[in-house]
Order: structure tokens, then C-alpha cells, then sequence
């Protein structure tokens, strides 16, 4: 996916109210989609790095490496996620 596909890719999901959290590799990537999981957010992993940023991207897209890499965004009610937290100290 190129740069304009990867920006256009983002936007689309932001507008649909999905908040990007970050990009990684496994077994990282699945580790986190648990932990947002386990909060109660929607998890959705989309592959490549997605994102408007500009830094340098060279690993993020040199062939044979951008299938390794997915874009976590969450979307849900941040309450649910708060009172989690909550309860752990009660």
C-alpha cells in the first residue's frame, strides 16, 4: 500500500470513529489487541502502517517486512475502559 492509499485508509477509519493506537509486529501486535480487548474496546488490525505520520517509514514498507507489520485501531466507550482501571483499585 502506498502513501496516499495508507493516509486514505486512516482518514476512512477515523471517520468511522476508530482511533489509531499504534503500529507493531507479533507477537507484540497480538498482545495488545488482547490487553484493548480485555478493557473492552473494538479492536480492529489493519495490515501495513497505516497513518498520516511523516517520519521515515523505510522498514515499515521495504518488501518482504510490510506483511509483518498491522495497525491497531480501538473504538468503544472509553467509560468501560476507565471503569476497569477503577476497579482495580477498589
Amino acid at each position: 500500500m502506498d502513501t496516499k492509499e495508507s493516509v486514505a485508509k486512516h482518514r476512512e477509519l477515523v471517520a468511522e470513529g476508530w482511533v489509531r493506537r499504534f503500529t507493531a509486529e507479533e507477537p507484540r501486535l497480538s498482545e495488545a489487541v488482547e490487553s484493548y480487548r480485555m478493557i473492552g474496546l473494538e479492536v480492529r488490525v489493519e495490515p501495513g502502517a497505516l497513518g498520516e505520520e511523516q517520519e521515515c517509514r523505510t522498514c515499515l514498507t521495504a518488501p518482504g517486512f510490510q506483511d509483518k507489520y498491522g495497525t491497531i485501531y480501538t473504538r468503544g466507550s472509553q467509560e468501560s475502559a476507565s471503569d476497569m482501571v477503577d476497579d482495580l483499585f477498589d
